[in-house]
Order: C-alpha cells, then structure tokens, then sequence
C-alpha cells in the first residue's frame, strides 16, 4: 500500500497530529485555490495550515500524520452510523459554532467556527455534515473535479457531448480529461451531476455563492474577497430518501458527520450510456516485433505531495491514487458502453524484452509530485485521485452487517472505537468484487482502561469466506508495528487469494490473533454478543 506524505511539514519529527476540521477555500497571490485544515497536536494546540485545493479528494477528519506521512491503514476517530433523511433539501445549514465543544473545540481559531454544517433530525437525534463534507463525498472523486468545481462552467469545459438518442445517453469527455481519468465510473457520475437538474442546479451554486458574497463585499474587486476566503454555501436539492452510512461522534443526541463512507438513493437520469473518450482504441494487429516491458519489482509507489510546487504539469497519462473510498448506490445503475473509434496498431510478431523505467531518478525513492492544477510549463508531475465506487442499489458493499454490529457494540459497551475503511491491495481476482467494485476493508480499534483491540473485517459482497480477525497486542508492542502487521496482514491475503496467510499470522508475535466465523444465521446483535465475548476472553500466553 503506497505512502503519501505532505511537504513541507511544520510538525515535529515524530509528532502525531489529527486532521480535525477545514476552514474556508481561498486564492493564493496567484488566483491558485487553496484549502485552511486545521490538525490538533498530541498537547491539544490546534494548529491551521494551507494545502493546495487539489488535495481535497484524499483528506479526511480524523486522519492521523506523523512527519507528513498519512498511514491509511491507522483507524481514525469516530464510530459507525447508519441514518435515512427524507430529502437532503430537508436539512437546516448553521454554522460550526452550533456545536458542542466536545465534539469540536476549534481553539483560538474563529474562523473554523463560521464554516457551515447541515443538520438533519432523524427521531430524536442531529446528524451535522460539514458543508465540505458532503460536497467532497457527492462530487469531490479527484483533483479534475476538485478544480472544475471552483471554476464558472468548469464541468462543461471537461465534456463534449452529452445528449440522447432512442434513450440513449452519448457522453463523450473532451480532450482537457487525462487518459487515465476517462474511464466507466468517471462518466457515470460526471454525467449525472451534469443531466440531473436537481444535482447540476447545486453543484453550480457552490461557485456562484461564493462569488456573490466575493461581490457583495468587495463590488470593484471580487478577487480580494476570494484572497481572504469564505465559508462554503449550498443550494440542496429536493431529492427522495438517502440512506447515509457515515463515520461520526456522537455527544447526547448530536453526532457529527467525520466522514461520509456511502450514500444510497440518488437516481441517474440515463438507463445507458455510450461512452467515448478519444483515448479509447481498438487494437488491430500488425506484422512486427512485440515490445514487452518487464516490470520493474523495485518500484517504489509512495508519493510526496510537494505543496512548494508552482503548477502540476500537464500529463494524459498521470498517476492515479485510490483513497479511501466513497460508495453511491443509484436506483437505476446505467449500463456503459464504452466506443473506441480510433485504431491502435499492435504488433503480433516475435517478443522482444526491453528495459522500463523512466529513468534518470532511483526507482526505489518516492516520487515528487504535486496537487495543483495543471498548467502548461508546469513544475511538478501531477497525481490525482480516485475515491468513488458506484453500485447498484440492489447490492452490497459487503461491510453494511458490520457497521451494524459496531453500532450495537458501542450501545452495549464503553469502548471508545476508531475506524477506517480501506481497498484491499491490487494484483489478484480476490482484489475485485463479482460486480466491479474494488473489494475495502474495515479496520476498527477498540479501547477501555484495561486493552486496546483491533478487528480486521473484509468485506463479502459475494459472501465469501472468510473470517473476522481479533487483534490482542502485547504491552510492549509499538502502535507503528502494529499498522504493520495489518498491513502484511492484507497482503498476504491477497497473495493467497482471499485467504488469511497462515505464515504472516504465525508471524505476528507481537499480537494474539484470534479468528471470529461467519454464519448466515447470525443477526448483527448475534455477531455483536460473540465479538463481545472474544473481547473480554483473556488471553492465555
């Protein structure tokens, strides 16, 4: 699993910091947008910096950095919820300052209070949802979006065509989209957010609040109202009931949303879609030698995010990152055909091996990268991101039972619970789900005053079989080894093609392992009252 790590970085060298909260998205002396994240260090000093709004795709509350570096597998703060709202133009925005301090305490910092939540009463509790939240995990899927958004016709600038013929959609990407962001699940949102008039008429508020306010306080120079930046505002549109699964703290009948992991209900206006992109070729095979590149097995994937950078460069075919995943379930989910109208001549003679790399750095350090927008004349290699997954509302994301039963757990106990959700490393069938979907992972920490436990589940949309796993660690071991384990944990599984590798468990010595079965029968209070009972079972040396 790839690294990603912020420079320059403020922060001490081994300190760990948590990302707790956004402030408003401003321009820097350039006109670049640029986004305030306020982290909050180990002695409860909260402290604001500024990243690149590009970054926004990959950034979520709760996130743990130590030296710059974002551990993906370490559990965040915040337990599992599941909540249904009638319609999202249904909620009352407010500002932060509505919040109880503990839940946020946003220190010396004012302006963190004037961002914007959304509340939504669902019986007898609040749910609030930062504004940035919501936008992040309906649109926010890359740093492409993440910049069209900020920008006056930004969408229409990344699509060609859009219309229907005989009921079918014709969507076709422009030129501006890089190859390696033109694929099925880019065109099924990108398109959805511009058909759907409903979601269109808010996505385009979001600029146009803010440059209204930008005008009403500086008339003769909006721009020196962007400088200084505002507060996110949106227009919600009228939708039918969204089921929300979110990661979030509660504090008497008020949770605030850290994260929102899926949404389900949203409707697509099209039933197909035909799909081009001039990127797209059919092969037609040619006399001639078979170039084949060996891959380089030194690689090193981790990136550095250098926030000095001036612009991105422009590539077609950048890096793309996954971060931790956001899924949207439609109730009619598109069919997408993908055109390819233009020929790529392959070879089909004798294999030739040639040497890969793109030479002239070491391959086994991390590369430099940057989140900006891209420009001609660039600086810095671009990277961008992918964090939605989109399925059918008819299945499963294979983790619904288990949020289920860490709700129930929580009710039943006092532990103090952190999660995270991450894609099961790549390379094998096991990595992807039957439906298309990247199959994730929940990784859940579980603390009281006498041991902190961690539960490893994987998720089972198609019911495989495979156990949850209970991580007891020793007094002793380091919370970075642990992160380990888990980490070789996933690898391993993968290599054994969605089994538990027996040789990296009987290699964890600085852990008790234990193993929890599935059973059909099992209700989620069922599965609940059997961890709880692994839980509190002592372990025997």
């Amino acid at each position: 699993m790839a690294s990603v790590e912020f420079s320059p970085w403020p922060f001490e060298e081994n300190e760990d910091v948590e990302l707790i909260w956004f402030g408003s998205p401003y321009t820097d002396y350039k006109g670049d947008w640029r986004i305030r994240v306020a982290f909050r260090r180990a002695r409860g000093e909260v402290k604001v910096l500024s990243r690149a709004w590009g970054a926004i795709p990959l950034l979520r509350m709760g996130q743990i950095y130590t030296k710059g570096v974002l551990n993906q597998v370490r559990p965040m703060s915040g337990s599992s919820y599941t909540f249904t709202i009638p319609s999202l133009d249904q909620g009352k925005v407010v500002n932060g300052f509505q919040l109880p301090k503990r839940l946020i305490d946003f220190g010396k910092n004012p302006e963190l209070g004037t961002q914007n939540i959304i509340q939504y009463t669902v019986g007898n509790i609040t749910v609030c949802i930062p504004v940035i939240e919501l936008l992040r995990a309906m649109f926010i899927n890359s740093r492409l979006i993440a910049y069209s958004l900020m920008q006056p016709h930004g969408l229409e600038q990344l699509i060609e065509r859009c219309e229907f013929e005989n009921n079918v959609l014709h969507f076709h990407l422009g030129t501006r989209v890089p190859n390696t962001m033109a694929n099925e699940s880019n065109a099924r949102h990108m398109s959805w957010i511009y058909l759907d008039s409903q979601i269109n008429t808010m996505w385009n508020s979001i600029y146009q609040r803010l440059l209204s306010r930008a005008i009403a306080e500086s008339p003769t120079n909006p721009k020196k109202a962007f400088r200084k930046g505002n507060p996110l505002d949106v227009e919600l549109p009228s939708t039918g009931p969204i089921e929300l699964i979110v990661r979030g703290d509660q504090f008497m009948n008020m949770v605030l949303v850290k994260e929102i992991v899926g949404f389900a209900g949203f409707r697509h206006p099209a039933t197909e879609i035909d799909f081009w992109h001039h990127s797209k070729k059919r092969q037609e095979s040619v006399y001639g030698d078979r170039r084949l590149r060996t891959p380089n097995q030194f690689k090193n994937d981790d990136v550095i995010i250098n926030d000095n950078s001036e612009h991105a460069k422009e590539d077609t075919n950048q890096d793309v990152l996954e971060t931790p995943p956001t899924f949207v379930k439609f109730i009619n989910f598109p069919v997408v055909r993908t055109q390819k109208k233009n020929v790529k001549q392959t070879h089909a003679g004798d294999d030739v091996v040639v040497n890969t790399g793109r030479g002239g750095k070491s391959l086994d350090q991390p590369r430099q990268v940057s989140v900006q927008d891209s420009i001609v004349g660039g600086d810095t290699p671009p990277i961008d991101f992918q964090s939605l997954e989109m399925v059918p509302i008819s299945e499963a994301i294979g983790l619904e039972d288990f949020f289920k039963m860490i709700t129930l757990l929580k009710e039943m106990t006092s532990y103090s619970i952190r999660m995270s959700i991450v894609r099961i490393p790549p390379g094998k069938r096991f990595s992807i789900c039957p439906n298309g979907a990247r199959r994730t992972c929940a990784i859940v920490q579980l603390s009281n005053g006498m041991f902190t436990k961690y539960i490893i589940e994987v998720a089972r949309p198609d019911d495989w079989s495979i156990s949850t796993l209970i991580l007891d660690p020793t007094n002793l071991i380091h919370l970075k080894a642990i992160e380990r384990t888990i980490t070789q944990l996933l690898d391993g599984l993968v290599q054994k093609g969605g089994h538990w590798d027996q040789y990296v468990l009987s290699q964890c010595s600085g852990a008790h392992i234990e193993k929890l079965k599935h059973y059909q029968s099992d209700s989620p209070r069922d599965w609940s009252i059997k961890l709880k009972g692994k839980l509190l079972k002592k372990r025997i040396d």
